[in-house]
């Protein structure tokens, strides 16, 4: 076993990956509904919650969560998480039944023919100030990613008290983890998926911009796409009361 799972519920398998500088826990409250139909499986990727260290290139992560969970079950990834689902669809077929994405992207940098993400300087500056500020880091990136939201102070004291209560990740993990956001682009790969795929994004998101959703499916035609639009990088956290219906009506077709 190469990663710590939290497992619950009976049913067909859900698997749910976490966002950078969290783990598997930020999903409690989606896990204890989706587990009344699914088995749900909350995953610590490595260096984060329980999960010890380990090689962080996106090849062998896609391999051992491959060997640690089900096969044909739903992917559910938030931001980095769902990166790695993506890459999942893409290498591992028969372990992806349905992808949903949640606040995320195939490339997380601009680019001349992507503009609409983070500027190369912003995960360079992060990497930076973690050398030497873990934690003052991590306070900076939870503020960015409630930046525009409604009730943006509301939820980063929640953010803030969920990283007290389940504990800072492995500062390697973190600068693995934005290393892998800042040198990974996935566009091209997106025509050989072929699972069902949602992409739900927040129109408040600074990280990965809504307008990110069109040009997505620019490469993806396939994908389908909503918006919450008050939410910012979270909506799952932020507005459940939008996004549970948007990806239990997915779930059921």
């Amino acid at each position: 076993m190469n990663f710590f799972i939290k497992q619950q519920g009976q049913g067909k398998p859900l698997i749910l990956l976490h966002g950078w500088g969290f783990n598997g826990e930020i999903w409690n409250t989606i896990a204890a509904e989706l587990s009344q139909q699914w088995t749900v499986y909350q995953v610590d990727l490595p260096g984060h919650g329980r999960s010890p260290m380990s090689e962080y290139r996106l090849p062998t992560l896609v391999e051992q969560l491959a060997t640690d969970l089900p096969q044909k079950a739903v992917w559910i990834g938030w931001s980095l998480g769902g990166l790695l689902a993506l890459a999942m669809a893409r290498w591992q077929p028969a372990s992806v039944r349905a992808l949903v994405l949640v606040a995320s992207s195939p490339r997380f940098v601009t680019a001349a023919d992507w503009p609409h993400a983070m500027p190369p300087s912003v995960l360079e500056h992060f990497a930076q100030q973690l050398q030497h500020d873990t934690m003052g880091t991590l306070h900076r990136f939870l503020a960015l990613q409630v930046k525009g939201s409604q009730a943006a102070r509301q939820q980063l004291r929640t953010l803030q008290a969920l990283l007290k209560q389940t504990g800072v990740p492995q500062s390697e993990a973190l600068q693995a983890g934005l290393t892998l956001l800042q040198n990974t682009d996935l566009r091209s790969e997106l025509l050989q998926i072929r699972s069902p795929a949602l992409l739900c994004l927040g129109g408040h998101d600074t990280l990965v911009p809504a307008a990110m959703g069109k040009d997505c499916q620019q490469w993806w035609p396939a994908l389908h796409k909503v918006c919450i639009k008050p939410a910012a990088h979270i909506p799952f956290l932020s507005h459940p009361e939008l996004f549970m219906p948007i990806l239990q009506d997915f779930l059921s077709q």
